[in-house]
C-alpha cells in the first residue's frame, strides 16, 4: 500500500507539471507562482547553470535576436539548446543543437531562418527554421579547422553575418598548443549561399594562424571585413596573418585589403574582440582594440582616424588599462564600449584600482567629434543600439563587486542620460532591443560570491519599456 501511494504522488506531480506546461509553455512552470517585482519583466527559466567564480575572467552567458515580424525572441544558450520564446515568455519550440554551448546567431533577412554557431567536438553551423525549429541543413567547420578532443580545443562558429542577398559569412576558429607548450590559433571564412552551398573561403587552400572573433559584411561597400585577436605570446611578426584587419570581396573571398595597426604604447600587440563592423551605409569601418583605441576606416579598411578613450595608467610600476571591446555605428553617431580594468602583465586577475574609463560607452560623431561618456557601475557585457537608445547589459564589478548594478541599462544616445535601470539578481551578460526600443531582452547568469553566497540563475528576462519603466 505504501508504495501505491509513492506511485500516485509522483503520478500527481507527473500530471499537475504536463498541464502548467500546457498552460504556460515553460519547462520550469513553477515559476509562476514565484512572487517577483514587476520591474523584474517576464523571467523565463534557461536551465541548470552551475554558478562561475565571481572574479573567474569571462562568463558563457548565450545569444538574443529578436524577431520584428511576430515580436518573439530567439535565444541561444549555453547548454546547447535554441529556444523560440513569445513575446509573452511562452516557449514556442526548443531545438537542441549538440553537445556544446551556442556562441553565434543570426537572422536572415526576411527572418524566416536563424542560423546558429556552436562550440563542440563538430563545431555546426547550422540553418534552422524560425517557424518550426527544423533543421535545413548544417556544415561541419570540424572537416576545416579540425580539433584536438585530448585538449578540448573544439571548433566553434565564433560570429555569422548574412547579407541582403541571403549569404551566410561565418567565422571559425579554434587554438592548439605548440610544442613550446604556448597557445596558438587556427581560423577560416566560410560563406554559404541560402541553401548551405559553399560559395567561398578564406583563405582557399589552408586555414589562418589567427584568432578571428569577429566579421562584418556590407552590401553597399561590398566587402566582408574581420579583425585578428591574437593573444598568444608568439612575436606577430612570425605568424603568416599577422595583420588586424582584412577586408575581402563578399562575392568571391578574393583580398582586398589588409591593414597593420600601429601598437599602442606600453602593449606587445594590438587585439580586437568585437570588431570591426560597418556602418548601415556601408562607408565606413570602426573598430575598437583591446589598449583603448576606437578606430574609423573608410569601407575598404584605411584608417581615417583614432580617438584613444582610456589610455593606459602606471601605479607602483604596473600598468593598468580599461579593455576596449565595442564598437558599432548608431543613428547618432559610432560608439566604443570598455569593460574592467587590467593589469598588462596579467588578464586573469582582478585589478585593485578601477580605471576612470573602464566600463563606460563612448560617442563620437563620424567625423570623430566627442560627444559624450557614459560609464556603468559594472562591466558592460553587451551593447545593443535601437531608435535613439542604446540597451546595456551590465555584470560584475570585479573590483568592488557592487552587486546592485547587475541588469540591463538604457542610455540615450541624444545625451548620455539614463532613461531605465533594471535590475538583476545576477550579472546581465547579454542583451537585444527591438527597432523601436521598447522591448528589452536579457540573458542572467548564476555567480558565486568570494563568501560562497549563490547570486541569481540562468534565466531569460522581458522588458516592456513602456510598462516596466523604472529609471
Amino acid at each position: 500500500m505504501k508504495k501505491l501511494k509513492t506511485w500516485i504522488i509522483f503520478l500527481m506531480m507527473g500530471l499537475t507539471w504536463g498541464i502548467l506546461f500546457w498552460l504556460t509553455g515553460s519547462k520550469t512552470p513553477w515559476m509562476m507562482f514565484t512572487p517577483q517585482d514587476k520591474d523584474s519583466g517576464i523571467i523565463v527559466s534557461l536551465g541548470d547553470m552551475a554558478g562561475r567564480n565571481y572574479d573567474r575572467m569571462g562568463f558563457d552567458g548565450g545569444q538574443i535576436l529578436y524577431v520584428k515580424n511576430d515580436g518573439t525572441w530567439l535565444v541561444g544558450t549555453a547548454n546547447g539548446e535554441l529556444r523560440h520564446i513569445s513575446g509573452e515568455g511562452s516557449e514556442l519550440w526548443s531545438h537542441s543543437v549538440g553537445s556544446g554551448l551556442i556562441r553565434s546567431i543570426a537572422l536572415s533577412p526576411d527572418q524566416k531562418t536563424i542560423y546558429a554557431g556552436e562550440k563542440s567536438p563538430d563545431g555546426y553551423l547550422y540553418a534552422i527554421s524560425v517557424k518550426s525549429g527544423d533543421v535545413l541543413w548544417k556544415f561541419r567547420s570540424y572537416d576545416v579547422i579540425g580539433g584536438e578532443p585530448d585538449i578540448r580545443a573544439d571548433p566553434q562558429v565564433i560570429h555569422i553575418s548574412i547579407d541582403q542577398s541571403g549569404n551566410i559569412y561565418a567565422a571559425a576558429y579554434r587554438f592548439t598548443v605548440n610544442p613550446d607548450g604556448q597557445r596558438s590559433y587556427i581560423s577560416r571564412i566560410l560563406s554559404f549561399d541560402k541553401d548551405g552551398n559553399l560559395r567561398w573561403q578564406f583563405p582557399g587552400e589552408k586555414n589562418m594562424d589567427a584568432w578571428v572573433n569577429w566579421g562584418d559584411v556590407s552590401d553597399q561597400a561590398g566587402r566582408y571585413a574581420f579583425g585578428t585577436a591574437n593573444y598568444d605570446k608568439s612575436k606577430i611578426e612570425n605568424l603568416e596573418y599577422n595583420k588586424n584587419i582584412y577586408v575581402l570581396d563578399y562575392k568571391d573571398g578574393s583580398l582586398v585589403h589588409e591593414e597593420a595597426i600601429p601598437k599602442a604604447e606600453r602593449f606587445m600587440s594590438v587585439t580586437m574582440r568585437n570588431g570591426p563592423s560597418y556602418s548601415p551605409d556601408g562607408k565606413y569601418l570602426t573598430t575598437m582594440t583591446s589598449d583603448g583605441r576606437g578606430m574609423l576606416f573608410d569601407a575598404d579598411g584605411h584608417l581615417l582616424w583614432t580617438r584613444t578613450v582610456a589610455k593606459a595608467k602606471e601605479m607602483n610600476g604596473t600598468w593598468f588599462f580599461a579593455a576596449g571591446r565595442d564598437a558599432m555605428f548608431a543613428q547618432e553617431g559610432v560608439l566604443f564600449g570598455t569593460i574592467n580594468t587590467f593589469s598588462r602583465d596579467n588578464w586573469q586577475m582582478p585589478a585593485p584600482v578601477i580605471h576612470p574609463s573602464s566600463n563606460s560607452l563612448f560617442l563620437f560623431d563620424r567625423d570623430g567629434n566627442f560627444k559624450f561618456k557614459y560609464t556603468a557601475r559594472a562591466e558592460i557585457e553587451e551593447i545593443a543600439p535601437a531608435s535613439g537608445v542604446a540597451a546595456l547589459a551590465v555584470g560584475r564589478n570585479v573590483r568592488n563587486h557592487n552587486y546592485s548594478a547587475h541588469g540591463a541599462e538604457i542610455i540615450s544616445l541624444k545625451d548620455g542620460s539614463r532613461l531605465n535601470f533594471y535590475h538583476t539578481a545576477g550579472p546581465l551578460q547579454s542583451i537585444a532591443i527591438s527597432d523601436d526600443g521598447q522591448w528589452v531582452a536579457g540573458i542572467e547568469v548564476p555567480a558565486v560570491t568570494p563568501e560562497g553566497s549563490l547570486l541569481g540563475a540562468y534565466r531569460l528576462h522581458l522588458w516592456n519599456r513602456f510598462e516596466n519603466s523604472k529609471g
